[in-house]
This record gives structure tokens, sequence and C-alpha cells, in this order.
């Protein structure tokens, strides 16, 4: 399926069957600063999960709640404008996505909209059964872990094995810098079988994570990791979550054309089980925390998000030297612990 969306200095084209996206302004050289209407929704169906990880951001139990399917289904209608049509995607999380008694229905409802839908596990509940079931349903489904020796390579394959674009979450912090290092260094390549990317999220302490294992760039070992980005043996694609996109500018030879800032609250929402709207999931406040019973989408995107969009955009570099210091968006607004280059 084909989305398209214009709008004065923005247009957005999208396939869903493929997962390729473009965006440009008035030109195709031309960045718009933000989206007239979400093109990405994050939603927590839950925060229910059994695994009980450390570094799990949003503290999810085995006792958590779950969003009925009726709620998902109004979320789902409450992103489509008459306008603008629905969201392109939605990334699927929670606590732990396949603990959902309705999972497939919500997947289900997905399609039915014409949205993609992705997803991310512990990869517990992964099997062929469920493999086949997703068959059709989904764009791409993520592994999260923080150490490769707690690892399952044969989830992966699994759904692979479907058809299913699978990538690996791999949460950056101080006890998992010595594995991530070793992934760019090919000394995993073994257990990567079946995935297409490994992507780098930075770890944020909020949940069950602690602020004393975000990392440092005082630690010899994190000016390692970076230092061998550019040139890694990785048998998959790597990537990295927003977060890290200044070190990624300032430290590394990649081209700055291929990043994009955060673009949260920007072209992206996040959603959690309760119905909370907010620019970040990562959101560690309820400065720009909006229900979906109080506010329709439109005032939430259009008018209460504008003031953490004007907060993101008065952040000013404080490194003089960057030369890609005008494509960098700066420092999170919720967490100063991984400001690494910014003030």
């Amino acid at each position: 399926m084909i989305v398209a969306k214009r709008a004065p200095a923005y247009n957005f084209y999208g396939n869903t069957d493929t997962g390729l996206t473009l965006r440009w302004g008035k030109t195709m050289e031309e960045n718009p600063l933000r989206a007239p209407w979400p093109e990405l929704a994050d939603i927590s169906i839950s925060n229910h999960c059994t695994k009980g990880c450390g570094f799990c951001y949003r503290g999810s139990g085995d006792n958590g709640s779950f969003m009925p399917l009726e709620s998902y289904e109004s979320v789902l209608d409450a992103l489509t404008s008459p306008v603008y049509g629905s969201v392109f995607q939605v990334a699927l999380g929670g606590g732990e996505p396949l603990e959902h008694p309705a999972f497939l229905d919500i997947l289900k409802a997905t399609a039915e909209r014409g949205i993609a839908a992705n997803f991310t596990t512990n990869g517990e509940l992964v099997d062929r059964s469920l493999a086949a079931a997703l068959d059709g349903l989904v764009g791409a489904a993520a592994i999260s872990t923080n150490w490769m020796s707690g690892y399952d390579p044969r989830k992966a394959v699994v759904l692979a094995d479907s058809g299913i674009k699978v990538n690996l979450h791999f949460v950056l912090s101080k006890e998992s810098l010595q594995d991530a290092i070793g992934l760019l260094e090919g000394k995993f390549n073994r257990l990567l079988e079946g995935v297409n990317g490994v992507v780098f999220l930075t770890y944020k302490p909020k949940g069950r994570a602690l602020a004393q294992s975000c990392l440092s760039m005082n630690d010899s070992r994190f000016k390692e990791f970076i230092s061998k980005i550019s040139l890694n043996s990785c048998r998959a694609k790597i990537g990295f979550d927003a977060c890290f996109v200044p070190l990624l500018l300032r430290y590394t030879s990649v081209d700055a054309d291929y990043v994009d800032s955060c673009e949260c609250g920007f072209f992206s929402i996040y959603i959690d089980e309760l119905g909370n709207a907010s620019p970040c999931s990562f959101a560690n406040d309820g400065r720009y925390r909006f229900n979906l019973s109080a506010y329709s989408m439109n005032q939430i995107w259009n008018n209460c998000f504008e003031a953490y969009r004007e907060e993101m955009l008065s952040v000013k570099c404080a490194d003089e030297i960057c030369a890609n210091a005008e494509h960098c968006r700066g420092k999170c607004s919720f967490y100063e612990q991984i400001s690494f280059c910014c003030t």
C-alpha cells in the first residue's frame, strides 16, 4: 500500500509493503521542520511482562495492565486524520507485546487500516507457530537484549524463515559495552544469522534502569566503541537510536545526510496503554503528557506539543568545532545523563 501526505513545505511517501519512506520539503533538497500529522506512532499495548529485565525503562512486571483491543482500535482511529489519513506505521511494544492476549487481533486491526505494524519483543515466546501466525501482519520485529550470552539466535532464524525482517535491539550501557565492542569487531557474527540489522539503543535511567549504568565519555571502552563504528566488521547492518545521533555526527565519519535527528514530537508520537500521548516513550515527567480522552489528536499534535518543540529547538551545541552541528537537534530534553557533547 502506498501512503502519501502533502502540506505546504512538507511531503511524505511511504510503501507499507517494502518499508521505504521518503520525506522532503518544498524541494527534494529541503528538509521539513515537522510533519502536520504523525508518520509513526510508538504504542505500548501493555505494561505487562514476566521476564523482569534490569534495563526495562518501563519497569514492567507480571501484574501490569493491558490496553484493551477496543481502546487500541480507538487509538488507531484517533491517529487517522480526515486531511492526512492515518499514520504510516506503528511500533508496538510494552511490556512484552507477545504476552498481550489480543496481540494477533491488534495486528489484524492495524493491517485492516492499511498501517504497517512492527513490534519489539524479548523473544521468549517466539516459536514457529507464532511466526506462521504473523505472516502478512508485520513489517519487522525487533528482539531486545543487553548481553550476547543471554541472546538466543534461534529466535531470529525462526522469524526470518517466515519472511519477517528481524533486527536486534542492543541496549548500550556501561555493563554491555564489551559485548557492544565485540559486535562491531565481528566476534558475534555467528550469532547473527537471520538478523537484518543491529540497532544500538542508548541506555536511559528510567524504570528499573539505573543512573550509574549510563554511558560516560570518561570511559575508555565507550571511546573504543565509538572509534570502531565507521569501520566495523559486523555481518549485519548497524544503526543507532536518535539519542546517539550527536555522537555519530561529532565523532564518526557518517554522512550527515543519512542521519536523522530526534524525530519525537516532530514526526513521531508515543501513546501508552492508558491512552496518554507524549512526544517520546522515554519522557520522564508529565510536562508533555496528554490523554486522548481529554484532547483530540489534532490538539495534541498541533497545539500541545508546540512548547516541547520550542524547547528542543532552543538547544544550542556548545561544541564549536563540530562540523555537523547544524544537522544536530542537540541534547535530550529529558536526560542530562545522555547529553554527551552538548550543554
